[in-house]
């Protein structure tokens, strides 16, 4: 079985539905879920768009998913039918509709059991970070929704896209979908070791968050590696080194363009390592990592730093109109004084002489 056939991509809200885009171009499963109609027709022609009823969008309200999942049995029906063992819920973190219902949605997934009481599905959050420049009720809504991620029993791996990573969020949900596609269809092998589907698979039901770095030949180890931690289009990993699998296809048959020890020096010692070769291009991924704290507590920090200057604006004097005085006009009719009229030099000339 190809692992990128028992995938199934879910968007949720209006971003949800635009990386969910990306896939479908890409010949993915999947579906988009917005109570939004415009955010639909601005989707195009893709299949499977779910509208949720009687929610035109949450207001930036995440707490408000309850009440709509609540009166959209069809919608939590036709979460608990897909059949697909994989599933990637693609959403906002700053956003309302897709944080708050994405949560509640990986809960309602993980819930079918196998007889050891482990989960039977593999359920991956992919969760765009706002960016730093976006407004309080963002940064809030991601701080309060990665919370309640890091809560969930049994989740996979996370996938947290950067939007300060650059200012076209097209570029990063487009970039994503790429790289994750590379990672899910390769089928290269090589003599000396491959890294085949189950081990991706490991990769992806490790709880906590993954990254990935997809690059070509020429490009430079230190750039790979950069790429993967700290200036790609994912949050910048933790720096306590905790993570619990390494994955690497080369683009070689050799070790020349990235050397697992390299690596490893980066993200810390992991549990195992896995590694292919002569693939289209040399793909790095590193999962078991801790969630990016420190980068959510940023944002968490700018939110109550925001609010606290909203607070202190609301509490001073404000500006307000005195009352208008205007000056009483005497509109009766009043007799005209006759003009005087002005002497001509020569009746002054006459004056002067008495005459």
């Amino acid at each position: 079985m190809k692992i990128r056939e028992n995938c199934y991509m879910l968007g949720i809200g209006s971003t949800g539905g635009k990386i969910y885009k990306e896939f479908v171009q890409r010949h993915y499963k999947g579906a988009a879920a917005n109570g939004s109609e415009q955010d639909h027709k601005a989707l195009g022609d893709v299949p499977n768009k779910y509208t949720l009823q009687g929610f035109d969008g949450f207001g930036g309200h995440r707490e408000r998913a309850m009440d709509c999942l609540a009166g959209n049995e069809d919608f939590i029906k036709f979460v608990e039918e897909i059949k697909e063992d994989i599933v990637f819920i693609l959403f906002a973190g700053g956003g309302s509709t897709g944080s708050g219902c994405a949560p509640i949605v990986a809960e309602m997934l993980l819930e079918e059991k196998d007889e050891e009481g482990n989960p039977v599905k593999t359920v991956c959050p992919v969760i765009a970070l706002p960016a730093s420049g976006e407004s309080l009720a963002k940064h809030k809504n991601a701080y309060e929704t990665v919370q309640e991620l890091q809560e969930i029993e049994g989740l996979g791996a996370t996938f947290f896209l950067n939007n300060d990573s650059n200012e076209n969020y097209d570029y990063i949900n487009k970039n994503f979908a790429s790289m994750l596609d590379e990672f899910l269809s390769n089928e290269s092998y090589g003599r000396q070791n491959n890294f085949d589907e189950s081990e991706r698979l490991e990769m992806l039901k490790d709880s906590g968050a993954i990254v990935l770095s997809v690059t070509g030949d020429g490009t430079d180890s230190k750039i790979k590696l950069e790429k993967l931690t700290k200036s790609g289009i994912f949050a910048p990993i933790e720096d306590n080194y905790i993570c619990e699998n390494i994955g690497i296809i080369h683009s070689k048959n050799d070790k020349s363009d990235i050397d697992s020890e390299d690596v490893i020096a980066e993200v810390g010692k992991p549990d195992n390592v896995f590694e292919g070769f002569n693939g289209r291009k040399t793909i790095i991924a590193a999962s078991g990592l801790d969630y990016p704290v420190s980068h959510v507590k940023k944002l968490g920090e700018l939110a109550v730093k925001a609010n606290a200057e909203r607070m202190r604006n609301k509490k001073s004097t404000r500006a307000k109109l005195g009352s208008l005085e205007l000056p009483e006009v005497d509109i009766t009719e009043q007799k005209e004084e006759p003009t005087k009229k002005k002497m001509t030099k020569l009746e002054l000339l006459k004056k002067r002489r008495g005459q």
